[in-house]
């Protein structure tokens, strides 16, 4: 429990003045919190995306085996970036709760 209170209410304005301007709350997890928010977000579009072109190269192959295998690796990698992406939220809630930060 002290180790949430440590980490979680630690006042950037006595750490470092400059905090001042953040206004309002300056800790550190109202720091971090949207810096992780916007990661994520932006992450989860990129790999959406990916898979959406993947998607789009493959049925524009036109039977060709290499667009066709190319575009299968892509669909590949674009799943594996999305797992990847909500595996990272699901660690960022879990150490936010161990932390005692309140991610998102």
């Amino acid at each position: 429990m002290l180790a949430k209170q440590v980490l979680a209410d630690i006042n950037l304005s006595d750490v470092y003045p400059p905090a001042k301007a953040l206004g309002g709350d300056p800790t550190l997890s109202s720091l971090i919190n949207p810096i992780i928010a916007n990661v994520l977000i932006i992450s989860g579009i990129v790999a959406f995306g990916a898979i959406l072109f993947s998607g789009f190269t493959y049925i524009t192959a036109s039977g060709d085996k290499n667009k066709t295998a190319q575009a299968s690796q892509s669909l590949t990698y674009g799943i594996i970036g999305l797992v990847v992406v909500v595996a990272a939220f699901i660690i960022t809630k879990l150490m936010g709760a161990i932390l005692g930060f309140n991610f998102l």
